[in-house]
């Protein structure tokens, strides 16, 4: 089984905000996906993207290092992403690799808009540093 990305609204209602779905497997045969809608997200201006991780039943080393390479583009932009809702093999890899350390995750879509997007204020909260 191949991953597939839906694009929601952010359940916040703001222009810059976007959570993708992903489903079944982030792999090797569907690293691209991601890659591809993170290019789409980005070029529409959104910048703030939880990837919803409640239906991801597999990632490989390649998908992680997509995960990676997600949260670079996100940075370069300005932005953030953040994991949410992450369970069973999913967290138990991202634990095992020290990702749970380097991208920022959530129990819920929500929780992660707080934790990644700007305050009202302007400012960004303090994300993990991929590259420690």
């Amino acid at each position: 089984m191949n991953a597939r990305l839906v694009a929601l609204p952010a359940s916040r209602e703001q222009e810059e905000q976007v959570v993708l779905r992903l489903t079944g497997e982030l792999d090797l045969d569907s690293e691209a996906v991601l890659a591809a809608a993170m290019t789409e997200v980005l070029e529409s201006g959104r910048r703030w993207i939880v990837l919803d991780c409640s239906r991801l039943a597999f990632c490989d080393s390649r998908g992680m290092n997509a995960l990676l390479g997600a949260q670079q583009r996100a940075r370069a932009s300005g932005g953030g992403i953040a994991l949410a809702a992450v369970g069973g093999h999913v967290r138990h890899v991202l634990a095992l690799t020290g990702m749970d350390q380097a991208v920022t995750t959530a129990a819920s879509v929500d929780a992660c808009f707080d934790l990644i997007a700007p305050s009202p204020a302007g400012t960004t909260p303090e994300q993990p540093d991929a590259t420690a």
